[in-house]
């Protein structure tokens, strides 16, 4: 079983090797993995699970920001709920799957958020049907479909969650 604890800056290079077998695996995420330095400067707090010495997953919680399409669609629902934090960023390497990683990443990750009296928001693109259906197996709530869109002229819809009461 796999140890989660926060990630590190030691950390990055391998997190990259594994969002990059994700990437191939499922288009995850859509824009590429693009470069490391930029992908993993926006996290305020991220963890790993890691297993055998190896990096087998990863979640990250970020300031909740207006150009979150989940963090808009929240805030207009909710204009006085301004204590949300993004979940993001979890991925899990494809040999560590189906044996409760993610599950696991996404309880630290609302365990610290709970500790700071905050909710946490996310979204999932319309193609990642395992990751709604583990959202909803966890509890999360759906609050509507926006359109996330990337790089030039790109876009999908995207399904918005949010996490557990407090």
């Amino acid at each position: 079983m796999a140890t989660i604890r926060p990630r590190t800056d030691e950390d990055i290079a391998a997190c990259f090797q594994v969002l990059n077998a994700v990437y191939d695996l499922s288009g995850y995420p859509v824009g590429g993995p693009g470069d490391p330095a930029v992908y993993f400067t926006n996290d305020d707090v991220a963890w790993v699970a890691e297993a055998n010495g190896t990096i087998a997953g990863h979640i990250a919680l970020s300031v909740a920001k207006p150009n979150n399409v989940a963090v808009a669609l929240w805030w207009q629902q909710h204009p006085e709920d301004t204590d949300i934090a993004v979940l993001g960023r979890l991925f899990v390497n494809p040999r560590s799957r189906n044996g409760g990683t993610a599950s696991r990443l996404i309880g630290v990750a609302v365990e610290a958020a709970r500790e700071k009296g905050q909710r946490l928001v996310m979204f999932a693109l319309i193609k990642d049907q395992d990751a709604i259906r583990l959202y909803r197996k966890l509890g999360w709530q759906y609050f509507g479909t926006t359109v996330f869109k990337w790089g030039e002229g790109n876009e999908m819809d995207a399904e918005c969650f949010v996490g557990p009461e407090l």
